[in-house]
C-alpha cells in the first residue's frame, strides 16, 4: 500500500511540474514538445507502473481509480464543449465550414474504410474460417461485422478526425495571422466531431450494456445522452452565476464536472461525450466572466491530462502485436486523407487560408483528444472482454506518436515551419494583425 501511494504521489508531482509554464518553455528551447506535450511519458509510466514487479496501479488499484479517470474525460469533455461557441463561428469567414467538414468527415470515413479490413483479418475466427468453403468464410466475416469490427472500426474513425491545435506563430509567419486563426479554429472543431461521432456510437452500439442501469432502445440513449448534457450544463451554469469569487467558482466547476462523469459512468454512457454537451451549453449562455471560467479550465486542464494519462496508461496494453499491425493503416488513412482534404479546402473554403502544403501539415499532427476518445470507448468495455480494444488504443497511441514525429521532420525539412503539438485546449488567440473588429474570434488558449 506505501508504494501505491508513494508511486500516485511522485507522478502527481511530476504533472504539476510538467505543467509549469517554465517547464514548457525549456520544452521548446529543448525541441522535446513532440513528445511531451502529447503526454506520452506519462503513458509509459503507467505501463511501466502496472507491470507485476512495480505493482504501483494493480487491477484493484486502476478499479479504485476508474472515478478519477472519469472525472479526466469529463473535464477534456468540458474543454472540447467550450471550444464550440456559436458567435466565434458567426465571425469566422465564409466557407469555413467546408474547411471543417473535410478535414474531419473524410478522415473519418477513410480510417474507418481504412481499419475495418485488418481488424477482421486479424480476428481469430476468420483467420480458422479461412481454409474452409467460401461460403464460411463470407459468414464468418459477415459476423466478426456483426459482432464489433465494424464499430471497432467507426470508433478508430472517430479518433482520426480530431487535429492537433498547432502554434499559430507558425502558421502566421509562413501565411499571415488570419489563417493561423482559421486553422486553429478548425482543428478546435475537428475535436468536436470526433466527439460527436464517439456520442453515436455509445448510442446505437452500446458497448457498456450489459453493465449500463438502465435498458433503453438506441436512439432513446442518444436523447438521455443530450438531455442529461443540457442539464449538467444548465446546472453549472446556475452555479458558477452565483460565485461571488474565483475559488468558489473553481469549486463549482470541479463539483459540476465530478457530477457529469459520475453520472455517465453509472448509465454506461461516456464522460467525455456528457462533459462536451455540458461545456457546449455552458460556454454559449451569457456570463459576464466566461473569459475568466475559460482560463480556470486552461489552467487546470495540464495537470488533469496528464493524470488522465497515467491511469490511461495503465489500461493500455502494448504486448498486443496486433494493435502495432494496425498504426501504419491507421497513420496512412489518416494522414492521407487529412492532405487531400486540405487540397480540395483550399479550392472549395476561404480565400485567407494556407498553401494546400502547409494547410495539410498544419491538419495532420493527432489530437490529444484522440487518445482521450478512444480510452473513453475502452473503460465503457471494462469487464465485456472485448477482443479489439487494446489493438485500438496501441493503433491511435503509436499512430499520434508516428504521425507527430513525421510532421515535425517535414516541418522541419520546410525551412522554418516548427509545429509545437498541445495539449486540448481552445484555441490560442490570432497573432496580431488578426481579423477585422467585425470578424475577430476571441477566446483564450494555451499560448505557443
Amino acid at each position: 500500500m506505501l508504494r501505491v501511494v508513494l508511486g500516485l504521489a511522485a507522478a502527481l508531482v511530476l504533472a504539476v511540474v510538467a505543467a509549469h509554464p517554465a517547464v514548457r518553455r525549456l520544452e521548446r528551447r529543448l525541441g522535446l514538445t513532440v513528445l511531451l506535450s502529447s503526454g506520452v511519458p506519462f503513458l509509459v509510466l503507467g505501463v511501466v507502473f502496472r507491470h507485476p514487479s512495480i505493482g504501483v496501479l494493480t487491477d484493484d488499484v486502476v478499479a479504485d481509480l476508474r472515478p478519477a479517470l472519469e472525472f479526466g474525460l469529463g473535464w477534456l469533455g468540458f474543454v472540447v464543449g467550450m471550444q464550440f461557441d456559436i458567435r466565434e463561428l458567426d465571425r469566422l469567414p465564409d466557407k469555413t465550414a467546408t474547411v471543417v467538414f473535410l478535414s474531419s468527415a473524410l478522415p473519418f470515413a477513410v480510417t474507418a474504410l481504412a481499419c475495418v479490413v485488418p481488424i477482421v483479418a486479424l480476428d481469430p475466427m476468420w483467420t480458422a474460417a479461412i481454409p474452409g468453403p467460401a461460403g464460411s468464410v463470407v459468414a464468418q466475416v459477415l459476423d466478426a461485422l456483426d459482432r464489433s469490427a465494424l464499430r471497432d472500426a467507426i470508433v478508430l474513425g472517430a479518433c482520426a478526425a480530431p487535429a492537433a491545435p498547432v502554434a499559430a506563430v507558425a502558421i502566421a509567419r509562413s501565411a499571415g495571422s488570419v489563417a493561423a486563426s482559421i486553422v486553429a479554429r478548425v482543428t478546435a472543431l475537428n475535436d468536436v466531431a470526433g466527439v460527436v461521432v464517439l456520442a453515436l456510437v455509445c448510442a446505437f452500439f452500446r458497448p457498456a450494456d450489459a453493465m449500463s442501469a438502465w435498458r433503453l432502445p438506441h436512439v432513446a440513449w442518444l436523447f438521455v445522452t443530450l438531455g442529461m448534457g443540457g442539464v449538467l450544463g444548465i446546472l453549472t451554469y446556475v452555479l458558477v452565476r452565483t460565485a461571488k469569487g474565483l475559488p468558489e467558482e473553481v469549486a463549482y466547476l470541479l463539483g459540476a464536472v465530478a457530477l457529469s462523469a459520475g453520472m455517465a459512468g453509472y448509465l454506461g454512457l461516456s464522460p467525455l461525450v456528457a462533459g462536451a454537451i455540458a461545456g457546449a451549453l455552458l460556454t454559449n449562455l451569457p456570463h459576464e466572466r466566461m473569459r475568466e471560467l475559460r482560463e480556470t479550465i486552461l489552467q487546470l486542464e495540464r495537470p488533469l491530462y496528464l493524470i488522465f494519462l497515467l491511469v490511461a496508461g495503465a489500461l493500455w496494453d502494448p504486448t498486443a502485436w496486433q494493435g502495432w499491425l494496425l498504426v501504419p493503416v491507421f497513420v496512412v488513412a489518416r494522414v492521407g486523407a487529412k492532405v487531400v482534404g486540405a487540397q480540395i479546402a483550399v479550392r472549395a473554403g476561404p480565400a485567407e487560408l494556407p498553401d494546400a502544403r502547409t494547410l495539410g501539415l498544419a491538419l495532420s499532427p493527432q489530437s490529444p483528444i484522440a487518445i482521450a476518445t478512444i480510452v473513453s470507448f475502452a473503460t465503457l468495455t471494462i469487464g465485456s472482454h472485448e477482443t479489439f480494444v487494446p489493438w485500438m488504443m496501441t493503433a491511435v497511441i503509436g499512430g499520434a506518436v508516428l504521425t507527430e514525429l513525421t510532421v515535425q521532420a517535414i516541418a522541419r525539412l520546410r525551412g522554418g515551419l516548427r509545429f509545437e503539438m498541445l495539449p486540448p485546449s481552445i484555441p490560442p488567440p490570432a497573432v496580431a494583425p488578426a481579423f477585422p473588429a467585425a470578424t475577430r474570434v476571441e477566446g483564450g488558449g494555451t499560448h505557443p
